[in-house]
C-alpha cells in the first residue's frame, strides 16, 4: 500500500476532459491582490425533447451556457477566501442573471482539519462538487438533475473536513446547511438546519492505478415539514501509466443516489416519494489532446408509482488544445418509459475557455 500522499497527489495532478484547468501559484509581489479568473461555456444543441422557446434556459440553438468570474486569495496565514459569481440565463426569460455560486472562507493552518463557512457546493458524492465547466460531460447526470436540480446541492452553511488516521488518504466531512434547495428541500423556515456526512477514501492500487470510494448521506426538512434525505455512493478508478502518461489515461466513474422525499407527488397526485438512479461513465485519453467518452444512466431504482423509469446513453469526443480550452461534441439518446416508442435524440457542441489564474480542481 502506498502512502496517503501518493493517492492524493495522483488525483490532484490529473488533467481530465472538462476539468483540466490548472492553477497558477500566487507570488509575493501581488500578495494584496486576489487571483482573478474567468471561464465561459458556449453551447449549440439540437434535441427532439428540447424546447425551441429561447426563454427556456435549456433550449435548442446557440446559447451562452454559463460564465464564471472567480476571485481567490489568502486572507492571512490562517485563512483563504474564494468568491465565484455565475452568469447564466434565467428560466422563463431571455435575460441573464448573476448569482453567487460559491462565496466562502476556509482555514489553511489547522492540523488535520479544514473548516469552511459560506455558500458552497455540498459534499454529496463527487459530481455535485464540480462546477459546470468541470463536468465530465456537457450536462449533469439525470439523477442529479431530477433529485437535486440543475444547480445541484449548493447551500449556505459550515463544513469540517477531518483527515482520518489511516495508512491511506481517508477524509470525513461533516456539514450543516440552510436547506433552501428548490428541488429536494425548499424548507420555508430559515431556522431549519440540514446535515450532511461524506466519507472519502483514496487508495493506490499500483503505480499506475488509483481508486476513490465515497459514501454520502444528507437530510433536512422539506416544504411539507417532513424529513427528506439522500444516500449516495461513488466509485472511481483512474489509470495513467508512469511511462507515457502524458498521452494516455483511463477513468471509470460510477455514482448512485437514492432519494426519499415525503409527500412529494406529481400533478395528478401520484406519489414521487422515492427516486433513485445511477450513472456510470468511461473517459479515455487516446492522444495528448483527444478524449473519447461514454456514459450510461438509469433512473428508477427505486421509484415510486409516479416516477417513470428513464434510460440514457451518451457519447462524447473532446479536443483540448491546452489546459485552458476545449471543444466537445456530445450525442445523447434517452428512453423515458412515460413515452413508449418516442425516444429523444440530442446533439450538442460546447466550447470551454478559461483565462486568468484559475485554481486547481480538487480530486
Amino acid at each position: 500500500m502506498k502512502n496517503k500522499g501518493g493517492a492524493l497527489g495522483f488525483f490532484l495532478g490529473m488533467g481530465v476532459c472538462g476539468v483540466a484547468f490548472a492553477a497558477q501559484p500566487m507570488t509575493q509581489g501581488k500578495a494584496f491582490n486576489p487571483d482573478i479568473s474567468a471561464n465561459f461555456l458556449g453551447l449549440w444543441q439540437h434535441g427532439t425533447g428540447i424546447s425551441n422557446d429561447r426563454t427556456n434556459a435549456n433550449h435548442n440553438g446557440f446559447s451562452l451556457q454559463e460564465a464564471e468570474l472567480q476571485l481567490l486569495s489568502d486572507v492571512d496565514p490562517y485563512m483563504r477566501a474564494s468568491a465565484l459569481l455565475s452568469v447564466s440565463q434565467k428560466d422563463g426569460t431571455s435575460d441573464f442573471g448573476i448569482d453567487p455560486e460559491e462565496v466562502f472562507l476556509e482555514t489553511t493552518s489547522l492540523p488535520g482539519v479544514t473548516v469552511k463557512a459560506g455558500k458552497f457546493k455540498m459534499a454529496l458524492g463527487r459530481h455535485n462538487q464540480l462546477h459546470t465547466h468541470a463536468f465530465p460531460f456537457i450536462d449533469a447526470p439525470l439523477i442529479h438533475q431530477q433529485l437535486i436540480g440543475s444547480e445541484g446541492l449548493n447551500e449556505a452553511g459550515v463544513s469540517a473536513a477531518v483527515l482520518m488516521p489511516t495508512s491511506w488518504y481517508s477524509e470525513l466531512t461533516v456539514q450543516g446547511f440552510n436547506p433552501s434547495n428548490d428541488t429536494l428541500y425548499k424548507s420555508p423556515s430559515s431556522g431549519d438546519v440540514g446535515g450532511l456526512v461524506h466519507f472519502k477514501n483514496l487508495l493506490d492500487v499500483n503505480d499506475d492505478l488509483t481508486s476513490e470510494l465515497g459514501l454520502s448521506a444528507t437530510a433536512a426538512k422539506n416544504q411539507f415539514n417532513q424529513t427528506a434525505s439522500v444516500l449516495g455512493a461513488d466509485l472511481t478508478f483512474k489509470w495513467r501509466p508512469a511511462v507515457g502518461g502524458k498521452y494516455h489515461a483511463l477513468i471509470w466513474s460510477t455514482e448512485y443516489l437514492d432519494g426519499h422525499r415525503p409527500k412529494q407527488a406529481d400533478a395528478n397526485g401520484a406519489s414521487q416519494v422515492n427516486l433513485g438512479g445511477v450513472a456510470t461513465w468511461l473517459q479515455y485519453q487516446l492522444d495528448e489532446r483527444w478524449w473519447v467518452q461514454g456514459r450510461y444512466e438509469y433512473v428508477g431504482i427505486p421509484r415510486s408509482v409516479g416516477v417513470s423509469k428513464q434510460m440514457k446513453e451518451s457519447a462524447l469526443i473532446a479536443f483540448l488544445p491546452s489546459e485552458f480550452s476545449g471543444i466537445r461534441l456530445q450525442y445523447d439518446h434517452s428512453s423515458p418509459t412515460s413515452r413508449p416508442g418516442k425516444d429523444d435524440h440530442t446533439i450538442a457542441v460546447q466550447y470551454n475557455v478559461t483565462i486568468g489564474a484559475h485554481p486547481a480542481h480538487s480530486y
